[in-house]
C-alpha cells in the first residue's frame, strides 16, 4: 500500500512539474513574470508581424511569426542563461551557436545574425577560385569609385580585421586556418593590381598597437578604443596626401582612463553579460574635443544608425562614411579632421544619393574583413 501511495505521489509530482513547465512560458508572455536579466542577448527581438489579406503577406507570415515566437518565448533569457552556465561550468563546452569560448575566457564570434560565419573566414575555408570571381565581387566598388571620381571626390575602401586574426593565440587549436591566404588578401591584391581604388587593410596597424596595448575586447566582437585609435591613424595617414590637415594625432595628445564594464555583445549572446568584466578605455584629447554631434535633418532608410559630426572650421574638408559597427569606435578620432563627417551605419549598402546631399570631398567605405564572404550584391550601390 505504501509503495502504491509513493508511486501515486511521484506521478502527481511529475505531472505537476510537467504542467508548470508547459504553462510557465505562456504566463511569462501574459504577465511578464520572468526575472529581469542584464545578461540577455543584445540583438533586437522580432515584433509580432502584421497579417494582410494579400498573397505575399500570407506567404511570409508563417516564417515571421515563427521567428517572433522563438524570440519572445517565455523565460527565454533565463533559459539561455541557465543553458550557458551549465555547459560552461559542468560540461566545459567551448562552442555555442554563435559564440566560441577560447583560452582564458576570450570569446569569439562564430556566426552573426545574417548567417555569416566569422570563423570559417578566419580559417580561409572558401577562397575565391579565380580572377573572374574577384572581378564580380569588386565590381560594385569599381562602379562607386568611377561615380565619385567623375565628381572629383576621393574614395577610400577600408577593411577592419576580425579578432581571431589579431588574437589567434586564444583560439582553440582545432580552429587553425587551413590556408594562409584569406579572401581579403585576394581582394587587396586584385584591387591594387587592376583598379585605382585606394584601399587599406587596418590589420597591420592593429597588430603594431597590440605590442603595447590590448586592442580588442575579450568578450565583445569589436576592437576597443586603443584598437580604434591605431585604425584611425592608418586611415588619416592614408588621406594626408589629399589634405595635410588630416595628419593624425598621437597618443600623447590624449588622456586615457580605464573603467570596468560588464561583458560585451558576445557575453550577451550567452546570456552572461554580468558574469564577465573588462576594461573600457576612455580617450579624451588634452585640448578638448572640437567635433560636436549635430542632428541629421533628413531620413536615411539604408542606415541603422546615423551620426553627424561638425567642426567649426569651414576650411576643413567634408566626408561621408558608409560603415559597419566597427567604425563607431573610430568616429570620435577621425571627426576632428573634417568640417562635417556624416556616418551611415549601412553595413556596406551604399546610398549614393547621400553624396549629393552632403557634398563631401572624401567618401570612406569601411567593411569588416569577414563580410568578404558575402555576395557582391551586398555592396551594390543604391540610387546609382
Amino acid at each position: 500500500m505504501a509503495r502504491v501511495k509513493a508511486t501515486f505521489i511521484t506521478s502527481m509530482a511529475v505531472t505537476a512539474i510537467f504542467m508548470v513547465s508547459l504553462w510557465l512560458p505562456t504566463f511569462d508572455n501574459l504577465f511578464n513574470i520572468a526575472p529581469a536579466l542584464t545578461g540577455n542577448e543584445k540583438s533586437a527581438l522580432s515584433q509580432l508581424p502584421k497579417l494582410s489579406w494579400d498573397r505575399k503577406s500570407i506567404i511570409e507570415f508563417h516564417s515571421k511569426f515563427t521567428k517572433y515566437f522563438v524570440d519572445n518565448f517565455g523565460f527565454r533569457n533565463t533559459l539561455i542563461r541557465w543553458n550557458s552556465l551549465f555547459k560552461l561550468k559542468f560540461l566545459k563546452v567551448e562552442q555555442f551557436p554563435k559564440v566560441l569560448v577560447g583560452r582564458e575566457d576570450w570569446l569569439y564570434l562564430i556566426k552573426d545574425d545574417e548567417g555569416n560565419n566569422a570563423l570559417d573566414y578566419y580559417r580561409a575555408i572558401r577562397p575565391f577560385t579565380d580572377d573572374r570571381e574577384l572581378a564580380e565581387w569588386t565590381r560594385p566598388l569599381v562602379d562607386i569609385n568611377r561615380y565619385l571620381a567623375k565628381r572629383g571626390i576621393v574614395f577610400m575602401v577600408v577593411f577592419a580585421p576580425m579578432k581571431p586574426r589579431i588574437y589567434p593565440e586564444f583560439v582553440p587549436e582545432y580552429f587553425k586556418p587551413v590556408r594562409k591566404t584569406t579572401r581579403l588578401d585576394q581582394i587587396m591584391a586584385y584591387l591594387k593590381k587592376n583598379t585605382t581604388i585606394d584601399c587599406i587593410d587596418l590589420g597591420g596597424s592593429i597588430l603594431e598597437g597590440k605590442k603595447k596595448y590590448r586592442v580588442y575586447f575579450k568578450h565583445d566582437v569589436h576592437w576597443n578604443s586603443y584598437g580604434a585609435f591605431y585604425g584611425y591613424r592608418d586611415i588619416a595617414e592614408e588621406l594626408v596626401p589629399f589634405s595635410p590637415r588630416l595628419k593624425p594625432s598621437t597618443l600623447e595628445e590624449y588622456s586615457v582612463e580605464a573603467v570596468v564594464i560588464p561583458g560585451g555583445d558576445l557575453a550577451s549572446m550567452l546570456g552572461l553579460k554580468d558574469r564577465f568584466t573588462e576594461d573600457y578605455y576612455l580617450f579624451k584629447p588634452n585640448a578638448g574635443f572640437k567635433a560636436r554631434k549635430v542632428p541629421i535633418l533628413y531620413p536615411v532608410k539604408t542606415s541603422r544608425f546615423t551620426e553627424v559630426y561638425e567642426v567649426a572650421d569651414p576650411t576643413l574638408p567634408r566626408a561621408v562614411v558608409y560603415h559597419d559597427s566597427f567604425f563607431n569606435f573610430i568616429k570620435p578620432f577621425l571627426a576632428e579632421h573634417f568640417s562635417r563627417m556624416a556616418c551611415f551605419q549601412s553595413y556596406s549598402r551604399v546610398d549614393l544619393s547621400l553624396v549629393g546631399v552632403e557634398k563631401p570631398a572624401v567618401v570612406i567605405f569601411e567593411m569588416v574583413e569577414s563580410f568578404t564572404q558575402k555576395s557582391p550584391v551586398y555592396v551594390t550601390p543604391t540610387n546609382y
